[in-house]
């Protein structure tokens, strides 16, 4: 059995993507959160998964959360320690009700490709840990094969230095590691310029329209 779990939190103006406000209003950054939280889930619809759940902040949290996502995911409140905490505790929580292998990721990627998250289950098959690394020093996904609560201790969450401090964990603990991809999260203005850029180029590349959603609230934006 395979979970997924995918980070949520409640957007509430003023409460999240707080860096985006240097152009948006608090409102109007809370909306584009929720845009994002709409096409990530989107595109995790399109992949096989035994279980798929919302791991949602504050623990008040889930009937708000849920008008966003919809009934089609179990509903689980984060715990309420750092970030390290928060994370594993979600994943290990999995682990300990019969996944072989859980992944969480977060809602800042909503242009990530669904086959890196496939990827990362097929690494999971041989592999402790997975991650996916992403371009701010960070990592935008984690997988477990098997409890590894080391890796989530001492870490400086929320800097440059989050992978290179997981990779060195993971090197003295001897947990195998398997890697997907980087790719990038949204969390300036420049990165959703970036974001937008990137989709358009896609579009042109394939044919096919992407982040239905984040384009749309844009576009009426303008």
């Amino acid at each position: 059995m395979n979970a997924l779990i995918v980070v949520v939190k409640n957007p509430i103006p003023g409460a999240v993507k707080t860096r985006l406000q240097t152009r948006y209003t608090p409102e109007q950054a809370a909306n584009l959160y929720t845009a994002f939280v709409r096409d990530t889930l989107d595109t995790v619809r399109s992949i096989d998964l035994d279980k798929r759940i919302i791991a949602y902040e504050p623990p008040n949290a889930e009937d708000a959360v849920r008008t966003i996502c919809g009934d089609h995911w179990e509903y689980i409140p984060q715990v309420q320690e750092d970030l390290g905490q928060r994370m594993y505790q979600a994943i290990l929580q999995q682990l300990q009700l019969g996944a072989k292998s859980a992944i969480l990721i977060g809602t800042d990627i909503p242009s990530l490709p669904a086959s890196y998250i496939s990827q990362a289950f097929d690494q999971l098959q041989h592999k402790d840990v997975v991650l996916g690394p992403s371009t701010d020093g960070g990592y935008y996904l984690i997988g477990l094969s098997r409890p590894c609560p080391e890796i989530f201790q001492n870490i400086n969450w929320s800097t440059s230095t989050v992978l290179s401090q997981t990779t060195e964990s993971l090197r003295q603990h001897n947990y195998s590691l398997g890697l997907v991809p980087p790719w990038f999260d949204i969390d300036t203005p420049e990165e959703l310029d970036f974001l937008v850029a990137h989709a358009s180029a896609q579009e042109l590349a394939t044919g096919h329209p992407t982040l239905p959603c984040t384009l749309a609230y844009l576009s009426a934006l303008t």
